[in-house]
């Protein structure tokens, strides 16, 4: 009896092992599948990169191919009384390091498109801008079509961005080199991107926003999710609405669920914050298109010195 019993007390301790083991392999199943869970929607504006990229710029930014929320960064300009002028560098290496030069060769499209400093319609004179010397279009958009950059050697073009002095503080630039499809892999699948803001700060105090999104070809009723941004120049707070058939990204307000309305400050420093709405299941209705989305939600900006403008 006292071998069955001791036989039976270690088949128990193996039992418990065996239980044991089994518990913290389903936590750990858990906490990888919330984890997983967590990086597939914030890939909705995910911007991570590979440092090792063979495909730099001096002003553009690294993005996933998938990304379209699109970092803007603010550059000083020079130039004589009529015309600023920089220069946009596309490379073949790790920007920085030349010896960092990729072993294939690079072709990659480069587009670029104006937007209004205040979320509209693009001013009327909005005319006599070039990039690479090439005018921009009516529409505001410019195609310089497929580009190159041969291996071999540290390689890089230069396109020589020209802006009337009049134009400075109304526009902003979207500029994109995107890899042609046989130079995804080469570049780890990456592109490169950035809206570039000119406008002094204290020149245009208003905030608006828009859902960036609606630059591609799909509908609204296409997505779970939309990337929004706000942008702008001056210092206050700024207020943004919406109706119940959309919810707020908690990471938006650092984890807090809003509903309807949320305000944040401003500090003059910043021309652009984006977040994400995504759809309500109980109270969505599909819509005509963009437009009906964008009228769906308010911003609204109030200055430092209590003045209100929308």
């Amino acid at each position: 009896m006292e071998f069955k019993k001791g036989k039976w007390i270690r088949q128990s301790k193996a039992a418990a092992i065996f239980l044991l083991a089994g518990a913290m392999l389903l936590a750990i199943y858990g906490s990888f599948a919330a984890y997983t869970n967590f990086n597939s929607v914030k890939r909705v504006v995910s911007t991570g990169t590979q440092s090792d990229t063979m495909f730099g710029s001096n002003y553009l930014t690294l993005m996933n191919l998938s990304d379209t929320s699109i970092p803007v960064k603010r550059i000083s300009l020079a130039g004589n009384n009529d015309n600023y002028t920089f220069t946009v560098q596309v490379c073949n290496y790790v920007w920085g390091d030349e010896s960092l030069y990729n072993p294939r060769q690079i072709s990659y499209t480069m587009k670029a498109e104006l937007i209004s400093m205040d979320g509209g319609p693009l001013p009327g004179d909005c005319t006599g801008i070039k990039m690479g010397g090439t005018y921009f279009n009516t529409d505001g958009m410019c195609n310089l079509g497929i580009q190159m950059l041969a291996t071999g050697d540290a390689n890089t073009n230069e396109y020589k961005i020209e802006i009337p002095t009049s134009l400075k503080d109304k526009i902003k630039i979207k500029i994109i080199a995107e890899p042609e499809t046989p130079s995804e892999e080469a570049v780890n699948f990456q592109k490169l991107a950035a809206i570039l803001s000119f406008a002094d700060y204290e020149v245009n105090k208003n905030w608006t926003g828009h859902f960036i999104d609606s630059k591609t070809s799909r509908k609204p009723d296409d997505y779970d999710a939309f990337n929004y941004e706000v942008s702008g120049n001056g210092a206050g707070t700024v207020t943004v609405t919406w109706p119940d058939s959309l919810l707020l990204s908690k990471w938006a307000t650092n984890g807090e669920q809003t509903s309807n309305s949320y305000t944040f400050n401003v500090d003059g420093t910043a021309t652009a914050i984006q977040f994400q709405f995504y759809k309500n299941p109980e109270k969505w209705k599909a819509l005509e298109g963009w437009e009906a989305l964008e009228k769906l939600v308010t911003v609204e900006f109030k200055e430092q010195n209590e003045t209100e403008t929308k």
